[in-house]
């Protein structure tokens, strides 16, 4: 685009300029050397942030892509899975459990709120016969971060798998994969991970490919959304790969990666989007705005915000921002729709170059647009607090 506009919406994410040089590049050969060492660092830099031993998988596709992988590999026509019903990604991954004929058993919860998690041990004590439990661990559509924890020793007690969306969280903040015993995670390259969209990313552990080895011959799991397709192409080192691999993405993610790892160092980049997280939230608290997470859960990648009481439809500040600063945030959908706004905290939406202009535009459109005397700077007093800015 000839005047890109400035990303603060939950993916795709403005990326860092490493990662567009490495997208720049002239398209890679799939089999080259050179290449195929940055593809294979590429996964040992993923299972450092996915912080598992397990083969971690990475596809051309959306993150959606990932998750009806690991959907369709861990579960079958008639399996019954407690899956957490609390926002807009909790639908559509219910929606891909029943497209697999799924029995799904939903645990409903509010939207704007963590999954309570005694109405999680009711369902298990009505239906002792699960065989597993579906979540999205960072729902985008409300900034909300699930107990996925707790969740994942509730389904190990009862020896069942528990599947992990974790398409907005992973590389956002620690989820350790190996360490909270998840079965299967997966995630997408366009939102913490600060690269294009494109590629769908999967790890699933010994447990998970137990499930997948004796799930019945008719099970359907397709070909290409299939851990086993995955892991016999990564088993044959001729071509190591069940279709052409999108090998321009994926030096885009090997740029991002490196980054991510090496110049800020995974640690730092958590502790950039919980900068950002606390500098935006505090910021717009300051001048009107409700959050609608409780602090307590969260989200670290993206934070929703209620509508300002001098508002009449939360488009006014989104068409504001796009039409007067060219920048860009979302609103939701489903029960939130039109009543909220999603401020991104990922990619460079996550540093002062982007949140500081960000929060002044609000202040601008409540003074010019609403009529309220609010002070100049008064959305920065978030960054009163801070020892240090990103």
């Amino acid at each position: 685009m000839a005047n890109q506009p400035k990303l603060f919406t939950p993916g795709p994410v403005d990326v860092f300029e490493e990662t567009l040089a490495a997208l720049g590049n002239p398209v890679p050969y799939m089999m080259h050397p050179e290449w195929l060492a940055a593809q294979a660092e590429t996964g040992q830099m993923l299972k450092r942030v996915f912080q598992t031993e397990n083969s971690v998988f990475v596809a051309t596709s959306p993150g959606s892509g990932a998750i009806e992988t690991g959907v369709a590999s861990l579960f079958q026509a008639g399996d019954r899975v407690v899956a957490v019903r609390n926002g807009m990604f909790a639908e559509r991954l219910i929606q891909i459990l029943n497209a697999y004929r799924c029995e799904v058993i939903a645990v409903e919860g509010p939207w704007g709120r963590a999954i309570d998690l005694d109405r999680v041990a009711d369902i298990l004590r009505q239906r002792p016969d699960i065989d597993g439990i579906a979540v999205v661990g960072n729902e985008t559509g409300t900034g909300v971060r699930n107990p996925i924890r707790e969740l994942a020793q509730m389904a190990h007690e009862r020896d069942a798998p528990i599947f992990v969306d974790a398409v907005s969280g992973m590389g956002g903040y620690e989820i350790p994969t190996d360490k909270w015993g998840f079965d299967v995670v997966a995630t997408s390259s366009n939102k913490a991970l600060e690269m294009a969209p494109g590629l769908g990313i999967i790890s699933a552990n010994a447990r998970a490919w137990e499930i997948v080895e004796r799930k019945t011959p008719t099970a359907h799991r397709g070909w290409y959304y299939n851990l086993h397709t995955w892991r016999e192409a990564l088993e044959r080192p001729a071509f190591p790969f069940p279709t052409t691999p999108a090998t321009t993405n994926i030096a885009g993610l090997h740029a991002s990666l490196k980054r991510i790892l090496e110049v800020e160092t995974l640690e730092g980049h958590w502790a950039r989007y919980a900068w950002a997280q606390r500098v935006v939230r505090t910021g717009m608290a300051a001048i009107g705005f409700e959050t609608l997470a409780p602090d307590a859960v969260a989200s670290p990648t993206v934070s929703t915000f209620c509508k300002h009481p001098a508002l009449g439809a939360i488009e006014e500040l989104r068409d504001y921002l796009r039409d007067q600063h060219n920048t860009l945030i979302s609103t939701s959908g489903g029960p939130l729709l039109g009543q909220v706004a999603r401020i991104s905290h990922m990619g460079k939406a996550g540093t002062q170059e982007y949140v500081v202009p960000l929060l002044l535009a609000v202040e601008e459109f409540l003074r010019t647009q609403k009529g309220i005397a609010v002070p100049l700077g008064a959305s920065l007093v978030g960054l009163e607090a801070e020892a240090r800015w990103y």
